[in-house]
């Protein structure tokens, strides 16, 4: 995890939580930690985004729970 990057595989999502919120983070962007990217990529580049990093988060429980289940 890159330092200031907020853990995606909790419940506790501090800018909202689901996919959706990851599309209007990538579009608005944060002040002082990521720009907006509406302008620069089209609405289907930023869903596939979003998707993209929801899959992450959602992998990444699933492998914690795994392993947890594992032991």
């Amino acid at each position: 995890q890159a330092i200031g990057a907020p853990n995606l595989t909790d419940k506790i999502w501090l800018h909202g939580w689901g996919e959706e919120a990851i599309v209007a983070m990538v579009n608005n962007g944060k002040t002082n930690i990521m720009p907006a990217q509406e302008k620069r990529l089209s609405a289907e580049q930023i869903h596939v985004v979003g998707a993209y990093v929801w899959n992450l988060s959602q992998s990444a429980v699933a492998a914690a729970g795994a392993a947890t289940v594992a032991k």
